[in-house]
């Protein structure tokens, strides 16, 4: 899996027990794999609209699956584990448009050929389209995953992402499993970090961590994202094309006379975490029953942003640092749960994979609003391997 942030990919070996919704998924091993330099800087043009002839496109394409392939070589050989049946792949989202008027359209770009001609297994991919011909939005794709890899040991999942996004889980009732977008996390806070700082990101949110909230800060970024969002419909999936470099620019250079770079990136921390914890306490008795306290779970590389999970922590433990929560939480990390933070959401592939493998479909629509989604997923060398 590769992510809005665009920083690297992240493989991960799961060992799938069980068929469909009855399946369990054991972790057994995470690689994550720098980003090349060019590529990266190639795929954020792409991903900003920039212009490029077709031969760029192709041999993007061409790189990420070559980097796919590298990645899963490369998780084989250090963990030693057993040999895949068949790879997942989510490719390289390069423009989502749920609400195009010709109907939702997401491209995920991604050569499958690299990985099947080196590894010799068949490869799952482009899972989302299934959900958008039927008129959903293709994304957020994971809350079923969530629901296999985390139903027993939390009530819900918040991801850091370059989107922050959630999945509320309720015991085994999959068909009421609430799960949206709710808006930037890595791509603003590194974003913002690249353009005052000069540096790709936050190393432990240190910079943020010395700063303090500014009033003004807080409402500008938070204008921006509901500009935005209005823009565009208010799509319950968002991705870097909202968020893009030149809105980044734009964002930054607005908010710069206003404080310094530590309290700048500490206050778009905290716009990041309200809008998480809010989105976490919307539901009431009806949906959590009434049972009080609730474990939450956090994932994806915003994680290791610790100013952003202190300030998530002390919100959702009803410290009243900005908001007063309904509920109280347990808040872990899902290193605390045995599946790495960084590895959740290749992880969660693995099992859409496995879904789609064993015919089930991998979308929920009330999540994204597909009708009769259908399995997803296209494969690629099949036949090869034993």
């Amino acid at each position: 899996m590769t992510g809005t942030s665009l920083d690297g990919l992240d493989a991960a070996l799961v060992r799938i027990v069980g068929t469909g919704l009855d399946m369990t998924a054991q972790y057994l091993g995470w690689v994550s794999h720098d980003m090349p330099p060019e590529l990266r800087e190639t795929l954020m043009h792409l991903a900003s609209g920039g212009a490029a002839e077709p031969l760029t496109y192709l041999r993007a394409a061409r790189g990420v699956g070559e980097l796919y392939a590298d990645s899963v070589q490369r998780l084989l050989d250090e963990t030693q584990g057993p040999r895949p049946e068949f790879v997942v792949a989510h490719g390289q989202t390069i423009w989502h448009a749920p609400k195009d008027d010709g109907g939702p359209k997401s491209w995920q770009l991604f050569d499958p050929w690299p990985v099947v001609k080196r590894i010799g297994v068949p490869v799952c991919y482009d899972l989302r389209q299934a959900d958008l011909i039927a008129g959903g939005e293709g994304a957020p794709l994971t809350p079923l995953a969530d629901w296999v890899m985390y139903r027993e040991k939390a009530d819900v999942v918040l991801n850091l992402g370059g989107i922050v996004n959630h999945t509320t889980l309720f015991d085994d009732d999959f068909e009421y499993l609430p799960a949206c977008d709710i808006g930037p996390c890595n791509i603003l806070l590194d974003g913002l970090n690249q353009r005052l700082l000069g540096t790709p990101y936050d190393e432990d949110g240190a910079t943020a961590a010395k700063g303090k909230r500014v009033q003004p800060v807080l409402h500008a970024i938070g204008k921006a994202i509901r500009s935005k969002h209005r823009e565009h419909g208010h799509p319950a999936s968002l991705g870097r094309e909202l968020y893009n470099t030149a809105w980044l620019d734009e964002l930054a250079e607005s908010i710069r006379p206003l404080a310094s770079i530590e309290d700048i990136l500490h206050t778009a921390v905290i716009h990041t975490a309200i809008d998480a914890c809010t989105a976490v306490d919307e539901y009431d008795e009806a949906d959590f029953g009434e049972t009080r306290r609730h474990t939450v779970v956090l994932a994806g590389g915003g994680t290791k942003n610790r100013a952003l999970v202190d300030q998530i922590r002390a919100n959702l433990g009803s410290q009243d640092v900005d908001l007063k929560m309904d509920y109280d939480y347990d808040v872990l990390l899902s290193d605390d749960l045995g599946i790495p933070c960084e590895a959740r959401e290749a992880m969660g592939f693995a099992v859409l994979g496995a879904l789609s493998r064993d015919g089930v479909p991998c979308s929920l629509p009330q999540v994204t609003g597909a009708k009769d989604p259908g399995v997803a997923g296209v494969w690629a060398g099949v036949g090869q391997g034993d």
